[in-house]
């Protein structure tokens, strides 16, 4: 089993472990850009069996750092919105730039991760979960 995939899979029963111990129930939440802001696409976030929280862009929790981009970078950036996080001005671009960078370190110092600003299984367990 590579690395990736038994840290999904550790991940995945960790959120199982979650939702059985706190009942938390499907929650939907828009991830939007203020009207004043740039452009940007924007999402909902629910909560899935077996993922936790999902903004729509990608389920799996593929490790992820500065200079990365696609579908797992836009899942990012809408959850670190959904929990507040400013992730700048160009908004859900699936460009794991500076200000994503940024972001994610902010979101790991306010849980008391290693700030590395790199999203690793620690990092998307409380991304997904908040746990």
């Amino acid at each position: 089993m590579t690395h990736h995939r038994k840290a999904a899979t550790v991940l995945a029963a960790g959120i199982l472990a979650a939702t059985a111990a706190t009942g938390v129930a499907a929650t939907t939440a828009s991830a939007a850009e203020p009207p004043s802001a740039a452009p940007s696409v924007s999402a909902g976030c629910s909560w899935r069996t077996n993922v936790g929280l999902y903004c729509g862009y990608d389920t799996r929790n593929i490790y992820s750092d500065y200079g990365d981009s696609g579908r797992q970078v836009k899942e990012i950036q809408a959850l670190l919105r959904y929990r507040g996080i400013s992730i700048g001005p160009d908004g859900i671009d699936g460009q794991f730039g500076k200000d994503t960078r940024s972001a994610v370190k902010k979101f790991q110092r306010s849980w008391r991760l290693n700030d590395d600003g790199i999203v690793g299984p620690n990092t998307w367990t409380y991304l997904r979960t908040g746990i």
